[in-house]
């Protein structure tokens, strides 16, 4: 199985760490330990979490969050986590960078990145963060943030950090029956892929196969194709139905037209007379005659008239022009007749009954009125120009207007009598053409009768003939509308078949996807009570073994909900609750319960662990580091010199096992500005 390596970390002003800080973990042939020191309040906590961030980045604060206690003094508020030396220097910003490799079995580096952790703290909102990867195959920077969270998880999951970096004493409160924990433990051991596989089927059969395959339409698609069976069965029927009208209708117009073809022949060879060319030659007489007439009428009215005037000469110019002069003439004594008698009037009118301030004197009033009689006379006096002297050819002005018409217009039937003349004599022509060709229709009467009968079997048939073509036309147009109807069908057909046997496939692929579900359940649920039967044996034998209580115990058992039972050595089972187990017993089983999922991860991960020793006996704690802590590729620990004293047996015994120690040591007050985090490369004073 590939193993996973911090390689180092470097933090800076994160928490009481001033500056820049950092830490190389690389391991030694042979030696896998890491043991930083450090006294209460010495920032061996902040480091746990400077780790944990720069390997998960900002989904790290809430799983910190969950953890720590609720305690004011030692919850971890990351909002607080610049330090606050370089935040009264102007500073704003920390810096995580840890560096993981991942090796083969063989100790062979397969692959290591460098990821860094930016995050800018501002005084008025959140944190914000920047992210990006480095390489060593040179590839180049990785910022997007999909691609970071695939390297990160491809080196070290999320999953495994949450579990293997974690604080000893705070871990032994986990409950192992809750949700999140019983995720991580599936994803460690591998059960999490069943559980990714179910959940893509569930996904496949409710939303991907319906969408893909319309699998939800296919009781729907079924009804639409039924119903088009039925219609194309009834359009197809119809079809054959027409046809057959269309085919009888075919055979009656040729039996139809055969048969007029035949009347036509007789009529050829019996030369009958065809009543309706009789009927046309007496209507062309009609109007031949009719025609004769009207030329003769016009003809006489050119005589009568129009050769008189036209005979008068100049002289019917010279009377149209006299016969103006006499209008004028009476309508100028039409309007003198009717002015003059009112003149008295008008003068009395005028100068009668005016008041007294206006009235004239007698001189005054005999000139205006002499003055304006000669006036009212002058409107007449003298009379026009161009007026006849008397009166004496028309009484009225209409009837010497109806003269001088005649005298303009009657001339130009004149012009036409040779046209008129030349006209009548093509009508008499027509006529006596007419006249003969009647006299030989009616010479033969049974040829007259003959030829009267077939004529109207002629038009019954042509009749006949001309209904079939109408309704042979109209039958076509309906053989071609179902034909276009039935092929529109079966494309639809065609179509809804395709659907339905999508459908089919989407329910037959929903089916198979099912079967595949409950499978990956059933071994999911077999693989997870394989696993957790191999947990149990670990765990059991670790902590009976760690713990030294064989005698009262053959070991522990694991349900399905991870519910922790004791087995006694009479077989009995006892709940870990009912124990009465004490706090180091508690954490040696948590511990333990690690180290066997560290053993059957796909992935053996690192071990991170804080406080490691503070609540177990002096008996335990060299179990607990031989078989937990320094037993694993690479193991983290962060402790205090009354866990390991520097200069005791225990210091002694594991340091050949440790590869780089460090230990931290803190100056000024917690809450203050001068308080920071100095490291040196030893362990309390004690080198390796």
């Amino acid at each position: 199985m590939p193993e996973v390596y911090i390689d180092s970390l470097t933090l800076e002003n994160f928490g009481p760490y001033y500056g820049e800080h950092s830490f190389n973990f690389g391991t030694l042939e042979g030696r896998s330990g890491i043991l930083v020191g450090g006294k209460n309040g010495a920032g061996k906590t902040h480091l746990l979490r400077a780790l944990y961030l720069a390997v998960v980045g900002e989904t790290g604060v809430v799983d910190l969050k969950k953890v720590e206690p609720a305690s004011e003094a030692t919850r971890f508020l990351f909002e607080k986590s610049l330090n606050r030396r370089a935040q009264s220097e102007g500073q704003d910003a920390v810096r995580l960078e840890v560096s993981i490799s991942q090796r083969d079995e063989k100790g062979g580096a397969s692959r290591k990145a460098t990821i860094v952790r930016e995050i800018r703290h501002r005084p008025n909102s959140g944190p914000v963060w920047r992210s990006y990867a480095e390489r060593n195959d040179g590839s180049g920077r990785i910022e997007d943030e999909k691609h970071l969270e695939k390297l990160r998880d491809a080196l070290l999951p999320r999953h495994l950090a949450r579990f293997f970096f974690f604080d000893a004493e705070r871990g032994q409160n986990f409950s192992l029956g809750q949700q999140d924990i019983v995720e991580g433990i599936s994803r460690i051991l591998g059960l999490w892929t069943y559980g990714e596989l179910e959940t893509d089927l569930r996904q496949l059969i409710q939303n991907k196969i319906p969408r893909v395959f319309n699998a939800s339409e296919g009781h729907e698609a079924a009804k639409k194709l039924a119903e088009l069976n039925g219609r194309i069965v009834t359009a197809d029927g119809e079809l054959i139905a027409l046809r057959e009208e269309l085919s009888s209708v075919n055979l009656e117009l040729h039996e139809s037209q055969a048969e007029l073809d035949e009347v036509e022949e007789r009529l050829k060879s019996l030369g009958a007379v065809d009543p309706d060319e009789l009927q046309r030659a007496q209507d062309s007489r009609a109007k031949l005659a009719e025609t004769r007439a009207r030329l003769e009428v016009e003809l006489t009215a050119a005589w009568e008239q129009a050769m008189p005037v036209a005979l008068l000469g100049q002289y019917r110019r010279d009377l149209h022009e006299y016969l103006i002069q006499e209008e004028k003439r009476r309508e100028w004594e039409s309007s003198k007749a009717t002015v003059e008698p009112k003149i008295p009037q008008v003068k009395r009118s005028v100068f009668e009954e005016v008041p007294s301030e206006y009235r004239l004197s007698d001189d005054a009033h005999a000139f205006y009125a002499d003055r304006l009689e000669r006036a009212l006379h002058s409107l007449f006096h003298p009379p026009p120009d161009g007026m006849a002297e008397s009166v004496f050819v028309t009484d009225r002005n209409d009837r010497s207007a109806q003269v001088r018409a005649r005298l303009t217009t009657a001339t130009s039937s004149l012009r036409g009598i040779a046209e008129l003349c030349a006209q009548a004599e093509s009508v008499d022509s027509n006529l006596r053409e007419v006249d003969t060709r009647l006299r030989q229709l009616k010479q033969d009467a049974a040829a007259m009768a003959l030829g009267v009968e077939l004529h109207r079997r002629r038009g019954e048939l042509t009749t006949q003939c001309s209904h079939l073509e109408k309704q042979r036309s109209d039958l076509a147009s309906q053989v071609q509308s179902r034909e276009n109807l039935l092929k529109e069908l079966r494309r639809e057909e065609t179509n809804q078949t395709a659907l339905a046997n999508k459908a089919r496939q989407g329910q037959t692929l929903i089916a198979l996807a099912a079967r595949y579900r409950e499978a990956a359940t059933e071994i999911r649920a077999r693989a997870a009570d394989q696993l957790r039967r191999r947990i149990s044996e670990h765990v059991s034998d670790l902590w009976v073994e760690i713990t030294e209580r064989r005698k009262e115990f053959l070991g522990m058992e694991f349900d399905k909900n991870w519910n922790c039972m004791l087995v006694r050595r009479d077989g009995k089972k006892a709940s870990w609750e009912d124990s009465n187990t004490s706090a180091g017993q508690r954490q040696v089983r948590m511990l333990a319960f690690y180290e066997a999922l560290r053993r059957l991860a796909r992935l053996v991960p690192p071990l991170v662990v804080d406080t490691p020793l503070g609540r177990l006996d002096r008996e335990v704690k060299d179990s607990v580091l031989d078989q937990l802590y320094l037993r694993g590729h690479q193991t983290l620990i962060l402790t205090t010199n009354s866990e390991i004293d520097p200069d005791g047996p225990l210091f002694d015994r594991i340091q050949e096992k440790l590869a780089r120690v460090y230990t931290l040591h803190a100056h000024g007050k917690e809450d203050s500005t001068n308080y920071e985090v100095r490291t040196t490369n030893d362990y309390f004073g004690r080198t390796l």
